[in-house]
């Protein structure tokens, strides 16, 4: 009786860009249904557009915007750690761990600490997550224009990207001059630029759902497969 040697078989674990669109969905799910839940509540008003802070301040509202957030810095940081580990993007790991990671805990900080109970640590992880993030798409996004040989039809979402990186910072710029400035968060600008840097983080995060395709996964291995034994001639 003879065992036959096992063969290799692939075993995929999730797809790459899987990460990227939860991490997109998880962010605009949790911040879009604060909002409707503080609206209906009368906590906020529909116009002038509330800080995004203040849809998590009161209950029940504040209970989605924590969890869902902290989720979605969980999902940050795992999705700056696939996109330097892919190649997709020429990026390097001192960038990952002095601009990207960081700014996944300051999202992280920002979600349990309200801008009421605790104003400073809430204002400080704010900062470290639209700084740090817009300067992460400004050094991955940038870092690839002097690769030669790029084409639109190929590589359209790198230069897709470059465009949402320079409007990233233009928007974090602007918030960040309406606080230096000390103009008051009721004034219609500094809202409309929170709302839109965040909309652009997530339109950078979300290039990656098409850029990184079919051809990413997360793990690959191969496990032995057996094989049903086979008679032996005598």
């Amino acid at each position: 009786m003879k065992v036959a040697s096992p063969a290799p078989v692939d075993r995929h674990w999730f797809q790459s860009k899987y990460v990227a669109l939860l991490q997109v969905v998880i962010t605009m799910t949790t911040i879009l249904s604060s909002w409707a839940i503080a609206l209906h509540q009368g906590h906020v008003q529909l116009w002038p557009i509330p800080m995004i802070s203040y849809c998590g301040v009161y209950r029940p509202e504040k209970f989605v915007f924590s969890i869902g957030l902290v989720c979605a810095a969980f999902l940050m940081f795992f999705f700056i750690w696939v996109i330097e580990t892919a190649g997709k993007i020429y990026s390097s790991d001192r960038v990952a761990w002095l601009l990207g990671f960081p700014c996944a805990i300051g999202l992280m900080v920002l979600a349990v600490c309200n801008c009421e109970d605790e104003p400073e640590l809430h204002y400080a992880g704010a900062l470290v997550y639209f700084l740090g993030f817009s300067l992460w798409c400004i050094c991955c996004s940038f870092q690839e224009i002097g690769l030669k040989g790029l084409t639109w039809n190929k590589d359209k979402w790198v230069y897709i990207r470059k465009i949402i990186a320079l409007l990233n910072v233009l928007f974090t710029a602007t918030l960040t001059v309406c606080f230096a400035i000390k103009l008051s968060p009721t004034h219609w600008l500094v809202p409309v630029s929170e709302w839109l840097a965040v909309f652009m983080t997530e339109a950078f995060a979300l290039t990656f759902w098409f850029d990184l395709g079919d051809e990413f996964w997360i793990e690959q291995v191969k496990e032995p497969k057996d094989e049903k034994e086979e008679p032996h001639s005598y």
